[in-house]
């Protein structure tokens, strides 16, 4: 009595076998590297604007301009300049406008000079703006001094490529 007893794999069962779980790990490792890959940009995103709000807030502390009077108070247009005075350094800094070199241009910021951590940039941006007669924000030229300087700080995040942008007016009053 001669059984012809096969048990097991050929080798050209395994040799698929292998090829086609392969695959599907394959499938599933890239499913998981684009999914789970993205999970920190949330965390990253609320950094980003808790960073553009903490320096919008350290701007809008300071005066209108140099010359404004402590406690605030309007000043002749004519003396409003836009611009850090000769000198000046961040620490030293007393108005909104310091924190640009000239109107209309941004100016780059690191966030260890607000004493803050992160892989940032900061930009800040402080114009003339005016209001017409219907309530809309006109932009002024920067040889025209207004009563109000819009402010604006975004933070740019390199590593996912998204800027967050938070915007305020301060007016001469």
């Amino acid at each position: 009595m001669n059984k012809n007893c096969k048990k097991g794999f050929t080798l050209i069962e395994i040799v698929i076998f292998i090829v086609v779980f392969t695959i599907g790990v394959m499938g599933i490792m890239m499913l998981f590297y684009n999914v789970l890959g993205k999970t920190s940009d949330p965390t990253v995103r609320h950094k980003g604007v808790q960073i553009a709000q903490t320096v919008m807030e350290v701007i809008v502390a300071k005066k209108f301009d140099e010359d404004t009077p402590n406690g605030g108070g309007t000043i002749d247009k004519s003396l409003i300049n836009i611009g850090s005075e000769t000198g000046e350094t961040i620490s030293k800094y007393d108005d909104v406008d310091d924190y640009v070199d000239n109107c209309d241009e941004e100016k780059q910021w690191q966030p260890s000079d607000f004493g803050l951590s992160g892989n940032f940039e900061i930009y800040v941006t402080v114009y003339y703006i005016d209001i017409d007669n219907d309530g809309n924000i006109v932009k002024s030229e920067c040889t025209t001094p207004t009563n109000y300087k819009l402010i604006k700080v975004r933070v740019h995040n390199s590593a996912i490529n998204e800027d967050y942008t938070s915007t305020h007016i301060k007016g001469n009053f």
